[in-house]
């Protein structure tokens, strides 16, 4: 039986193990950094970032800012894209290990709060790459701590900080606002109301509105794309029973326990009753994102929460229990680790029929490559006056960031924020990728398929088995039917 008290939790140090639980995160994913390749995403956002505004169709500007400085310090590599998204998932563990001892946790239970918030599946993930995801994972876990500090008595002030951590998500991620929104219904029906009482949480309110202003302005003038945006993605979802059972799975199977577990105290367990509202917010958006086709991962970083609290259940377990638990928890973590980090050789993906976002960051530099070939068969003359036409922002990123390498000009294409930055200025010879047959042809009577994109992995991810075209002599612009070629997705 552990019979060691449990330290005050609003003061002392988090245990060692905790800290060196962070740093060995970490590095981890730091060494996994470089690895395979870009992500289609991260090539999007370091086009994005070397061409910033104050929003995108498809995001505020945070994340391709992060890119940008990145790329700046660190130059045009995966493994500097990815050092902050390590960071942030090691500040997720320092923050979890801190609500455990804030809910009363000892030592044991901050350490597998810690340990299980960092392991988890989806952790593991947006840890690995640079995303949106990434810092939704890390500012949602912020301001839940903030949250944990402000139930418990904590300083008014602190509403100021809230504000600004989700006034800097609205800058990465709106969906941090439905978080916002939740908590105050969730505050408002409980009996914790009365820490909206007085000035300190609406200066926090008005810090967020402040701070996220610029990128909602560039929305309006922009017709609001974002909202074009939600539609698309919510008619991709899996439906309601996928998205409970992803919950599962990205949670890395076993740790589904201690956050379920967690989730029940702190809505049922007396001692937790002043962090009820967590539970109730947790609540109102995992039946939102049912009810309207979220993404499974959107819940996500409300996990930490649930997890530490979980731990002071796990921290109560005795011998063959406990011994169970830590052992489901580590069988669980190290599954997630080969599902979400790069371990074995690329060609292993098609090997086990499991590609996922791993599959996309390969054979980008084999797709450029390709189309490199293209280009170098079109008659020298003419090669200044090449566009290079791409059916999504994967393909254009690709061709943007690694295409200079092999004297390839810019991409164009309609899909999101590319089609926003408008097509060629100049009339001349066309190389498609992808899908975009079918447009090259509507300009283009000669158009011919040249090649057909491939990797030397065998991995089954959106590029593979797609064609390449070229059009020598198009009779009409790209610019002509630039409105019909527009997608948000």
């Amino acid at each position: 039986m552990d019979t060691q008290p449990k330290p005050d939790a609003k003061a002392g140090q988090l245990p060692c193990p905790v800290w060196w639980t962070a740093a060995g995160l970490v590095a981890l994913l730091l060494s996994m950094a470089g690895r395979y390749g870009f992500h289609r995403d991260e090539l999007y956002f370091v086009v994005a970032g070397r061409r910033l505004d104050w929003g995108f169709i498809d995001q505020p500007p945070l994340t391709p800012l992060l890119a940008r400085v990145s790329e700046t310090i660190g130059g045009t590599s995966p493994f500097a894209l990815r050092i902050l998204s390590a960071l942030s998932i090691g500040g997720v563990v320092v923050l979890a290990a801190s609500m455990a001892r804030r809910f009363g946790g000892g030592r044991m239970a901050q350490i597998f709060a810690g340990v299980t918030s960092g392991g988890a599946g989806v952790a593991l993930a947006v840890g690995h790459l640079l995303s949106t995801a990434t810092f939704d994972y890390f500012l949602w876990t912020l301001a839940i701590w903030l949250l944990v500090r402000l139930f418990d008595g904590g300083n008014q002030r602190e509403w100021l900080a809230l504000g600004l951590v989700v006034g800097v998500g609205l800058q990465n991620k709106h969906l941090i606002g439905l978080l916002a929104v939740a908590v105050l219904i969730a505050i408002v029906a409980s009996a914790k109301r009365r820490v909206l009482a007085g000035v300190w949480p609406w200066m926090g309110v008005g810090i967020a509105a402040l701070v996220a202003l610029p990128n909602l302005i560039w929305q309006a003038a922009n017709d609001w794309p974002q909202l074009e945006m939600a539609s698309a993605l919510a008619d991709r979802s899996d439906g309601p029973v996928a998205f409970v059972l992803e919950q599962v799975g990205i949670l890395s199977i076993a740790l589904a326990v201690p956050a379920a577990v967690g989730l029940w105290r702190l809505a049922r367990s007396p001692e937790l009753r002043k962090w009820r509202p967590i539970a109730s917010t947790f609540g109102l958006l995992f039946v939102f994102f049912l009810v309207t086709g979220g993404k499974s991962y959107y819940i996500a970083p409300l996990f930490p929460a649930l997890l530490a609290a979980g731990a002071l259940w796990f921290e109560e377990l005795q011998g063959t229990r406990r011994r169970v638990m830590m052992g489901a928890s580590a069988v669980g973590i190290f599954i997630g680790m080969f599902i979400a980090l790069p371990l074995l050789p690329p060609s292993s993906m098609s090997t086990f029929d499991a590609t996922g976002e791993l599959g996309e960051t390969v054979g980008w530099p084999e797709l450029v490559d390709q189309v490199a070939a293209v280009y170098q068969s079109i008659p020298v003359e003419q090669r200044g006056e090449v566009a290079i036409f791409t059916g999504s922002y994967g393909e254009a990123g690709a061709i943007d960031v690694l295409g200079p390498d092999v004297g390839l000009p810019p991409a164009f294409s309609g899909h999101n924020n590319y089609w926003l930055w408008g097509p060629p200025d100049h009339h001349g010879p066309v190389i498609g990728v992808g899908w975009v047959g079918d447009v090259l042809r509507s300009i283009c009577s000669n158009t011919v398929e040249v090649a057909t994109i491939s990797n030397p992995y065998g991995v089954e991810n959106e590029e593979a088995g797609l064609s390449l075209f070229l059009c020598l002599a198009p009779e009409r612009e790209l610019a002509n039917i630039w409105e019909d070629v527009r997608h948000y997705n």
